[in-house]
Formats: C-alpha cells, structure tokens, sequence
C-alpha cells in the first residue's frame, strides 16, 4: 500500500465522521441545515393532473386503464419548460380523463394501490458551476451545478407495445434529442427510464 492510499484513508475518516454526525442530526436540523444553502426558487414543483396509462401486461382486446398522475399542461416556475416538454414527449403513451371518458365502456382498474407506472425521468443541466462550493454535510469542496430533475409516467399506447419499444420510440423522439443536443449544458444532461412495477 502506498503512503498515498494511507492519507486518503484518513482524510476519507474525517470526511466518514462528519457524515455519520450528519445522518444523527434529527429531521429539523437535517431541514434547517438544508434550509440555509437552498433557495427555494430553484426548487422544481411539478404541477399534476389526473389522468391513466395503460400498463405493458395489458393484453387481449380490452386493455386496462390505470388512474395515475400526469403532467399538467399548466405550469409555472422553476422547471416548467422541461416539465411541459416532457409532457410532449410521453402524451402519446399516457391517457387524459377526457379521452378515457369519451371511450365506449372503458375497463378502468380502480383502487391499485401498490402498481407503479414506468417512468421517464429527465435531469436537465440549468448551469455549469465554474467554482467550487463546500458540501454542507463534509466541507469538501465540489462544483454544484444547478439542475432540474421532472419524472413522467407512461404506458403503453397499442396492444403490441412494449416497454423497449416505447423507450426506443421516446429517445427518437425529435422533441427529446433536442434535450440533450446543442449546448455544453444540453450535453450535460441526462435521462433515465425506470420500467414498470421497479
């Protein structure tokens, strides 16, 4: 072992010390201490409307309607421009209260409690930080870029979907590449898709 190794590991205690002493705080000096870094202006808040996805073990030729949450064609502040463009993007795998109402006797699933609807989260790069800021929790300096993070759920759209081609068919999306394209902070973005039920 290196000297090298043998100062990291004491710095890594030092820093491990500080970090259990963070995890023993109580939930109100956790959210003092969170209080005094964040403004809250940069706070993503996600407005939401009722709607349904239909679920990728739908089958046959009455599919399921779930009820779940979508994004809300309306929104303000912080993140409402990538909020209302992922919702351009997922519209046509989930479903409104109004075109689920105007179907002919349609097989709504009430009182699923536990299901959990397939996601698309994107983390969009807001700024790039150029210097370096202490961790509330260690003091170790880093760089805090400033990101907003929206999470869509979605479903399938025909009875042939399946999650991979849904994904596939969402990151061609000409709406979506552009997420990710253009810019340094564009590139520094990112995405992830969570399937059904994780």
């Amino acid at each position: 072992m290196a000297y090298k190794d043998i100062s990291r590991g004491v710095r890594l205690a030092a820093d491990h010390a500080k970090y259990m002493a963070w995890l023993n705080k109580d939930t109100e000096a956790r959210q003092a201490a969170f209080a005094a870094i964040n403004n809250s202006a940069n706070t993503v808040k996600t407005a939401r409307v009722p709607g349904y996805i239909i679920p990728f073990d739908a089958s046959g030729a009455n599919l399921v309607y779930i009820p779940t949450r979508l994004i809300s064609a309306t929104q303000a502040g912080r993140g409402a421009a990538l909020a209302q463009t992922l919702k351009g993007i997922v519209d046509e795998y989930t479903f409104s209260t109004s075109e689920v109402q105007a179907l002919t006797t349609p097989n709504i699933l009430e009182g699923v409690k536990k299901f959990k609807c397939a996601k698309l989260t994107v983390i969009q790069r807001v700024t790039t930080a150029t210097t370096k800021e202490s961790s509330r929790i260690t003091g170790r300096k880093y760089f805090r870029h400033e990101n907003d993070s929206v999470t869509a759920n979605f479903g399938k759209k025909l009875s042939a979907d399946t999650y991979d081609s849904v994904c596939e068919a969402i990151r061609e999306k000409a709406a979506f590449v552009a997420l990710f394209t253009g810019s340094e902070n564009a590139a520094a973005s990112r995405y992830r898709f969570v399937p059904e039920g994780a």
